[in-house]
């Protein structure tokens, strides 16, 4: 899952293994552990007090690897929020959500806006005319803000933010 999401090049070196990766290696030597041991059990008896107590170690084995794979995976999820582009995405997210946009529904917005931006490109007059009537509107809302008392007004733009 974050193998695919996180790409890592930092000045030129290869990018870390991904974790699925180390997860198959992980049992891979297992299993080769495994092999070794129980061949060795059965070709050298003299060493079966010995390989007794090995036994009780293969589970600390996957034990470590397991808390290895998890610190990586930790490592990999820390190095890619860290990247500039993850935090110029959260900087523009939270931006959205304290204008009081849900950053979901910002494509929708985003299609309406490219929709008027292309119209107003098309025809100049139309810009203008687009213009003007914004600022009507500003002006509309501005004049009803000013004749507000400082409660009024103070109540007003709260119930905008939220």
């Amino acid at each position: 899952m974050l193998g695919n999401a996180v790409k890592l090049r930092v000045n030129g070196t290869k990018k870390p293994p991904r974790a699925r990766t180390i997860g198959i290696s992980i049992v891979v030597g297992w299993v080769v552990f495994v092999t070794v041991y129980l061949l060795l059990w059965e070709h050298a008896p003299s060493w079966q007090l010995v390989l007794n107590r090995i036994s009780w170690s293969s589970s600390d084995y996957i034990s470590l690897a397991a808390t290895a794979l998890a610190l990586y995976t930790y490592y990999l999820v820390q190095k890619s929020s860290q990247s500039e582009d993850m935090k110029y995405l959260s900087e523009f997210v939270f931006t959205l959500r304290k204008v009081g946009i849900d950053p979901r529904e910002a494509e929708k917005i985003l299609r309406q806006t490219q929709g008027l931006v292309k119209l107003v490109s098309e025809d100049p007059e139309t810009a203008k005319r687009v213009e003007q009537a914004t600022f009507r509107i500003l002006r509309e809302k501005y004049a009803g803000l000013a004749k507000l008392n400082d409660e009024e007004m103070y109540e007003t733009l709260r119930s905008l933010i939220r």
